[in-house]
């Protein structure tokens, strides 16, 4: 069985306050009908593009770097905004949804493809558990924990420890369908031990990471964890991309897509990179298709390679000699080497 790893430390009595606080707060969210949960995130995400000046000019910039001159700055505005309010409605259904999840009634919120079920069935008996490949995209931490009711396997998480407050609100709700947590300290040997007993592992692997190997994403190299490769090439497991999104109704469709591809060979850090390639084409499609639900705001070109001269801040780009982020960032060939 994957463990879960205890909260390091002891809580202070200002978090334990503050874990009472959002407590509350979440219970009001879990009696609040769904109407009036998204009207008050659309209000908040609105609030939050306009004041929140580094998080909105993170999005703008992104937005730039991935579209160009094909969005308009009106068009580009617009999708920031969308993105403000569909995270934060999509974080009001997961704490207001998951806890009312029952193996006899996950389709009535989560509504998943016969096809998409039989084609992940199909995969996981080949007895290599399966990575899950997620994204800070639609609702993705309720997918997660109705895929423990979708009869196909156990479910593993890899998740980053969060405050000694906010941590077992969230451990809460991710366990609730029985799903299991797996903390990224020592996360690849428990992760391979879960896929050798068949299970499922999921990864987010759409933000920026210093470390990671650099990929293009949108055209612009991206600094990308390659632990989700790496597993893949190691275990054998196949990597699925899913998706989670609303319906406006109070309910969400969910896809579970096929598999991306995965090279083996003698070259382990070319088949790294190329897998990691793969999984990013695949996740470029999906967020081209409804750009409005992926979150923006994150600085995911942040970190640049190592052969870039000048080396960029994309999020000053304003003040260098490029006149947009979208110049400055040319596109070139992937690298394996790690980022600064």
């Amino acid at each position: 069985m994957s463990e879960r790893t205890p909260t390091k430390g002891t809580p202070s009595s200002a978090d334990r306050i503050r874990t009472a606080a959002a407590g509350a707060v979440l219970w009001l969210l879990r009696h609040t009908p769904w109407r009036l949960r998204w009207g008050l995130a659309n209000i908040l995400g609105g609030v939050a593009a306009r004041r929140h000046r580094k998080r909105r000019h993170a999005a703008q910039i992104n937005l730039e770097l991935a579209f160009g001159d094909r969005l308009s700055p009106a068009e580009r505005e617009h999708i920031a905004t969308s993105s403000f309010q569909n995270f934060i409605g999509c974080m009001f259904d997961m704490v207001a949804i998951i806890p009312r999840l029952r193996p006899d009634n996950w389709q009535h919120f989560v509504r998943v493809p016969e096809e998409d079920l039989a084609r992940t069935r199909a995969l996981l008996e080949q007895k290599n558990g399966m990575l899950m490949m997620l994204s800070h995209y639609g609702n993705w931490e309720l997918l997660g924990s109705a895929m423990s009711y979708m009869g196909l396997a156990p479910v593993n998480g890899v998740a980053k420890r969060q405050s000694a407050w906010a941590n077992p609100l969230l451990e809460k709700l991710r366990t609730h369908s029985g799903s299991r947590i797996i903390y990224k300290e020592g996360a690849a040997r428990k992760t391979l031990g879960a896929l050798r007993r068949g299970e499922i592992v999921g990864f987010a692997i759409d933000q920026n990471f210093s470390q990671g190997i650099f990929v293009p994403f949108f055209g612009v190299e991206a600094a990308t964890a390659d632990t989700l490769a790496g597993l893949a090439r190691a275990s054998g497991a196949p990597i699925v991309p899913m998706t989670c999104l609303p319906n406006g109704d109070g309910t969400y469709s969910a896809r579970l897509l096929p598999a991306v591809p995965v090279v083996c060979s003698d070259d382990k850090a070319a088949d790294i990179l190329q897998i990691t390639r793969n999984c990013l084409e695949a996740l470029e499609g999906i967020i081209r298709e409804r750009p409005e639900y992926w979150l923006w705001s994150h600085k995911r070109w942040k970190a640049r390679p190592p052969h870039e001269h000048p080396r960029l801040n994309l999020y000053e780009a304003a003040t260098s000699t490029h006149s947009t982020p979208a110049a400055a960032a040319k596109p070139s060939a992937p690298t394996s080497r790690s980022a600064p």
